[in-house]
């Protein structure tokens, strides 16, 4: 039988050298060739080229091809010598030693491939540490876990602390389903370099995985409290602590542990700066608070005093205006804004508290204060005559202050400071920004034409919230103004939104009761719907401004505004309504129904907080 094989072998080699040599003048190589039937699967052909490949040059590759075709053909005989062959040629090379051991394998005879493998094993005491890598690899590649573990822990015996690997084994035991072995030597790595940290985070982030609570985690946090509590003095256990809490979303258990570390190193409260920030980010509201309030404790002599000052202030802004808000609260918040400015004075490092504390007190405080419209002008006006100043802090000050201008009913004066930030930054989102401010209004003035014509060239904006915001008034002024359609109806939905926008609240419902009346079935319906629930959420009827926006979502499913109503009601249900299943459910379908909405980001963010995943 052999004999039949090699003679047709040899018939097979002379009639694939011709046919070799008609294509190879045609432009086609040995190797091209070879590697053509090799992919097919047509193994007696490749081994053809690559016998004769490796012959010519015997590289790495042309042996590795040449091997597994042998095998393939369980030729093994051939493929043993051939093994072996290479093995002499390359003696500091251990996984040409392994792949003799695979063809007894291949053959069903393990026990001599075991006692080939343990041969290999004794003859490795003096490995270096490329060789041992090689090795260990080689065993795991035929799926020789444990071999490939006796491997590594030989030569960390031997080696002692100069190259432990770590990594390597890790690796193993986490094939072989041994997490808590895994983790332990992941967290051994930490103690030969902090180095690793990321490295190591990385690693178990991958294979473990915190999106829900499950044992490897649990194992892992009980490894990190031993260890912090086992070395005190060591950091990168407890930095390592917080970074498990921050992924499992535990932000009040990782302020506890960052302003434990930062208490015992005596740090300047960068570390739990950075976590407030994080926190604030995944809507944390409560732990931003407490870590800022922290930071600001250290006194006016501490670094990141002014900072964590504007940050604190910024978490208890987002607070209150996010959820179900009072006189009380918007006045407490006030409060605070106007001690810190009296604290630090108005300088360049404190133009965003003036911004920020005039925008509560126009647009929250006014509602409760009739004296707070011109309070909030009078504080952007001295805010624009701060000292050194640049040119884009200045902007968004008039940006601001144009902005309460439109609340006040002084639209003309909003534009002129609209055009001046728009002039000086044409090219800039600043710029767009307060471009599409303008348009606006000069749409609320019903110049229609005008207005439009600044929305087109606001399409090709960088920034995707500015040209999408542009592109839907725009085709909204287009779809209301077209031939067929007389703009009387238009004019007076567009001072409805005018009255909104200064919190007029009967006079903008008298608006759309207008259009109703005078223009029923008019194609500007979802829009009033829409209208009346924006109105009923301003005036805090969460219910009703809930009901509205589902309607229109229902109603009007395929319109521009369902997924704008949608989101809507799930940051109601999250902020004023404190109802995270439902506004989980509400996220969810934004993503399910409208995965090209510009909310999806948003909602997914949204989405995942609420469930618990963490937020970078």
């Amino acid at each position: 039988m052999l004999l039949g094989r090699a003679l047709d072998r040899a018939f097979l080699t002379g009639v694939f050298i011709l046919v070799g040599s008609i294509l190879q003048a045609q432009g086609t190589t040995d190797e091209q060739l070879a590697a053509h039937y090799f992919r097919e699967g047509d193994f007696d052909k490749a081994v053809i080229y690559y016998e004769r490949l490796y012959g010519t040059r015997p590289t790495d590759d042309h042996y590795n091809y040449y091997f597994n075709c042998l095998l393939a053909l369980e030729e093994w005989k051939e493929a043993e010598k051939l093994a072996e062959e290479q093995s002499r040629m390359h003696p500091a090379i251990y996984r040409y030693r392994v792949d003799v051991g695979k063809v007894f394998q291949r053959q069903g005879n393990d026990d001599k491939a075991a006692k080939h493998f343990q041969k290999i094993i004794k003859t490795t005491s003096k490995a270096s540490v490329n060789q041992v890598l090689d090795l260990g690899k080689a065993f795991s590649e035929i799926n020789e876990d444990a071999l490939a573990l006796e491997v590594y822990y030989q030569a960390r015996k031997e080696m002692g602390n100069s190259y432990p690997f770590h990594f390597q084994i890790a690796q193993v035991l986490g094939q072989r389903g041994d997490i808590e072995g895994m983790i332990n030597e992941y967290l051994d790595v930490l103690q030969v370099s902090e180095g690793y940290l990321q490295s190591v985070q990385n690693t178990l982030n991958r294979v473990i995985g915190f999106d829900e609570e499950n044992k490897y985690s649990e194992v892992l946090e009980q490894q990190l409290m031993l260890r912090v509590q086992r070395d005190p003095e060591s950091d990168v256990y407890a930095q390592m602590l917080i970074w498990m809490l921050m992924e499992q979303n535990k932000f009040d258990a990782a302020m506890i542990q960052v302003q434990a570390l930062d208490k015992r190193n005596r740090e300047d409260g960068q570390r739990v700066l950075n976590l407030a920030k994080t926190a604030l980010n995944n809507y944390k509201y409560n732990v931003a608070i407490s870590g800022y309030d922290y930071v600001k404790a250290k006194g006016p002599g501490n670094y990141y005093y002014v900072e964590s000052t504007i940050g604190l202030l910024r978490a208890q802004n987002d607070k209150v205006t996010q959820g179900a808000y009072s006189a009380e609260t918007i006045q407490l918040l006030t409060a605070d804004y106007a001690s810190t400015l009296n604290e630090f004075g108005r300088q360049p490092s404190t133009w965003e508290i003036v911004r920020d504390y005039a925008h509560v007190k126009a647009f929250y405080e006014s509602k409760y204060s009739s004296t707070a419209i011109a309070e909030s002008v009078a504080l952007l006006k001295n805010g624009l005559l701060i000292p050194r100043l640049n040119e884009q802090q200045l902007a968004e000050l008039k940006i601001k202050l144009a902005d309460i201008y439109v609340l006040a009913g002084y639209i003309w004066d909003a534009s002129i400071l609209y055009g001046q930030v728009e002039k000086r930054f044409k090219y800039d989102e600043l710029g767009f920004e307060a471009k599409l401010k303008n348009a606006k209004v000069f749409y609320y003035s019903g110049d229609f034409g005008w207005a439009q014509a600044q929305l087109d060239v606001l399409k090709g904006s960088t920034s995707k919230l500015i040209a999408n915001d542009a592109l839907e008034l725009s085709i909204f002024i287009s779809e209301n103004t077209g031939l067929d359609t007389t703009t009387e109806a238009l004019s007076v939905f567009a001072k409805s939104e005018l009255m909104l926008a200064q919190h007029k609240y009967d006079s903008s419902l008298y608006m759309l009761e207008l259009i109703e009346s005078n223009f029923p079935g008019h194609a500007l319906s979802d829009n009033i719907l829409f209208q009346r629930a924006r109105i009923a959420e301003e005036q805090g009827e969460h219910q009703k401004a809930i009901d509205n926006y589902l309607r229109v979502q229902e109603v009007y499913a395929s319109d521009i505004l369902a997924d704008n109503a949608l989101i809507a009601v799930g940051k109601l249900y999250e902020g004023a309504l404190k109802d995270n299943n439902k506004a989980m459910e509400i996220y969810q379908q934004i993503l399910t129904e409208y995965p090209g909405s510009l909310f999806v980001v948003e909602a997914r963010k949204r989405f995942r907080s609420l469930r618990g995943d963490f937020i970078p």
